[in-house]
């Protein structure tokens, strides 16, 4: 029989090996790097978004006489459709934060009610980005006919 130095998660009797902790403390370094990457991406848009509103006003106005079907529209609602486009990537991601800090929780102090919260909170995550990745793609197969 190996001898093999193992995790104990005792009230899932789940065993952890080294190589699974290592993967797991990998993923949660990359998901955090990755959702802080897209929360600063999220805050840089709404920061141009606002700061560059009136440079954004004169094109949109300039589109609006070029084009007869954004008359109805105004800043107003673009302005309000980018913040809700901006709250859900930002919450999107947030999921993906969760997972991170979660793991991160799970592995020091081997607590399987956060692994379960981290592995849920990926979960959510998937479920999301799948559904808008078929959206996109039922988009463009639309588009194609």
């Amino acid at each position: 029989m190996e001898n093999m130095e193992d995790d104990h998660l005792t009230e899932m009797d789940l065993r952890v090996d080294a190589d699974v902790r290592q993967q797991l403390q990998d993923a949660g370094k990359w998901t955090r790097f990755i959702s802080i990457v897209m929360f600063v991406g999220c805050g840089l848009l709404l920061m141009l978004f606002i700061i560059g509103g009136a440079r954004f006003l004169s094109v949109f106005s300039t589109l609006r006489s070029a084009y007869g079907f954004l008359g109805e529209f105004g800043f107003a609602a673009i302005f309000i459709v980018v913040l809700i486009v901006i709250a859900v990537v930002a919450l999107i991601y947030y999921f993906l934060f969760n997972f991170s800090q979660k793991i991160k929780t799970a592995l020091v102090t081997e607590n399987t009610a956060d692994l379960n919260a981290g592995l849920r909170s990926l979960k959510i995550f998937f479920i999301i980005t799948t559904v808008f990745a078929m959206l996109s793609l039922l988009n463009t197969i639309s588009k194609l006919f």
